[in-house]
């Protein structure tokens, strides 16, 4: 029959048709090789938790910080009176805090200047609370000094004198 070759052709391709498709070039790379690659779930999960185990470390090495900085405040030892080892720890913590601002501020993750800020809105806290500090104790010198002026004392002293003669002459 005269369709009967076309059947046969069919199961060998012809050699003009075996060499139609894309030609493999093995020398060149491919323009997309040099584009990033999409990162997978797990890979993404991985460097979300890494950030929030840095956080984490931040936020606890910044609140133990921030609670040996106030102990150091309270402190009232004078400084004529601190030996050594207060000395050195002054020192120590006031590096460890250095370190941490340094460290917040090189993460690329956290907006700039972070670090700093932190140790600022400490630093602005702490005045506050000195300033407070300084208002209440020069309220109570102000309360002294008028309780102390010699008119105050003379007229205080009187007035104790004549009570007491007062309920000497009640008694007899």
């Amino acid at each position: 029959m005269p369709l009967d070759d076309d059947y046969d052709n069919e199961e060998q391709p012809s050699s003009k048709s075996q060499k139609t498709g894309l030609k493999q070039v093995s020398s060149q790379k491919s323009i997309f090789d040099s584009m990033p690659k999409k990162p997978t779930a797990e890979k993404l999960e991985k460097q979300v938790k890494q950030i929030q185990d840095r956080d984490s470390d931040y936020q606890i090495r910044a609140a133990d910080l921030v609670l040996k900085f106030k102990k150091a405040m309270e402190d009232k030892t004078l400084q004529s009176n601190k030996n050594i080892f207060a000395r050195e720890l002054e020192k120590d913590l006031l590096s460890d805090m250095i370190k941490l601002a340094v460290e917040i501020n090189n993460d690329p993750n956290e907006p700039e200047g972070m670090g700093s800020m932190s140790w600022i809105v400490l630093l602005f806290k702490t005045c506050f609370s000195q300033r407070d500090k300084m208002n209440k104790l020069e309220y109570t010198i102000s309360l002294l000094d008028k309780k102390t002026d010699p008119a105050v004392l003379s007229a205080l002293i009187i007035k104790e004198i004549n009570t007491a003669l007062d309920s000497r002459k009640k008694s007899e």
